[in-house]
């Protein structure tokens, strides 16, 4: 009797992307997963001042070299009030979108 082996996957460690990055560290996240670390536990809707108030100096981590407080993201969002975490993440995404050169 044979054994075929095992499709298991023991984790996403990022490996194989060229120059052995690893990827973030647990817990540690880029871009809008790092937007939706930030806001776990926020009850929606919310204002743009509360949700500033209660996590605007939470640093984003948008690319490996580029972290910011949320406060400076949403700076420039005309958006008043937030339904959702996607709602923040899209805000964020467009805010970001022309700005890679910070």
């Amino acid at each position: 009797m044979t054994h075929t082996q095992s499709n298991k996957v023991e984790g996403n460690t990022g490996e194989g992307r060229g120059s052995g990055h690893k990827g973030p560290a647990k817990g540690h996240a880029f871009g809008i997963a790092s937007v939706t670390q930030a806001l776990e536990g926020t009850s929606f809707p919310i204002s743009k001042q509360n949700l500033l108030r209660q996590h605007g100096k939470a640093t984003i981590h948008w690319t490996k070299d580029s972290s910011e407080p949320l406060a400076d993201f949403l700076k420039n969002v005309p958006q008043d009030e937030f339904m959702s975490v996607a709602e923040v993440a899209s805000a964020v995404s467009g805010s970001r979108t022309g700005n890679e050169s910070r």
